[in-house]
């Protein structure tokens, strides 16, 4: 009884470890599922799958890792003015599937590159984090504590992450991660969006951060 107990503990532990991975992988596309079919019957989008890897229009996180790169669920439309595409995305790395919900936004104004951070890429330390140029505070701590930003210009970045931008930033539904560069804007999260009222707010807190002083 002596060694039957821990290798017990011992069993019930790899098979945890073996299978948290597929079971997030599965989550995450359930959840890709449901937020297009919210997308699509309640915001009026549109199903989109010609819009694959190919024609994501910018680089980096969370792209930079992993095979098998593909595209699920992609739906399509206008929000607030602004073309928006929605979709699901995963990579095998590891012999795992890892997966993020991810939003491309057209802008109708280029914006040098800025990016906030608010969580790694990847929780591994096998996977090389690639971290942009140009580290800046926003100074105000507690956003500072829980994101990371960079950007190619700081002084337009500090306009955009004034303390009223922080707030709206702050006040998004769920906390996300977030380029952009010219007019391309990418969100990502892992795993993610809980609803699409909950992605649309995110969309929205960063859109309106990033308009121009004129409006």
């Amino acid at each position: 009884m002596d060694v039957v107990v821990p290798l017990v503990f011992f069993l019930a532990l790899v098979s945890l470890v073996l299978t948290a991975p597929r079971l997030d992988a599965l989550r995450g596309r359930r959840r890709a599922g449901a937020l297009a079919d919210d997308l699509l019957k309640r915001h009026s989008l549109v199903p989109t799958p010609d819009f694959t890897v190919s024609r994501l229009p910018v680089a980096g996180p969370p792209f930079h890792y992993g095979a098998a790169q593909r595209l699920a669920d992609q739906v399509g439309g206008v929000v607030d003015g602004l073309p928006l595409t929605v979709a699901g995305y995963s990579c095998r790395y590891n012999g795992a599937t890892h997966v993020y919900g991810i939003a491309v936004v057209s802008l109708p104004f280029p914006v040098d590159g800025i990016e906030v951070r608010h969580e790694r890429v990847f929780h591994s330390v096998l996977v090389v984090e690639p971290v942009p140029e140009g580290r800046i505070s926003s100074g105000e701590t507690e956003f500072d504590h829980r994101y990371r930003s960079y950007a190619a210009d700081p002084d337009q970045a500090r306009r955009v992450l004034s303390a009223q931008g922080v707030r709206e930033l702050s006040a998004a539904p769920e906390p996300f991660s977030w380029r952009v560069d010219g007019a391309d804007l990418l969100l990502w999260r892992s795993g993610g969006w809980d609803s699409a009222d909950s992605l649309l707010g995110c969309v929205r807190a960063v859109t309106a951060v990033l308009r121009p002083d004129d409006g």
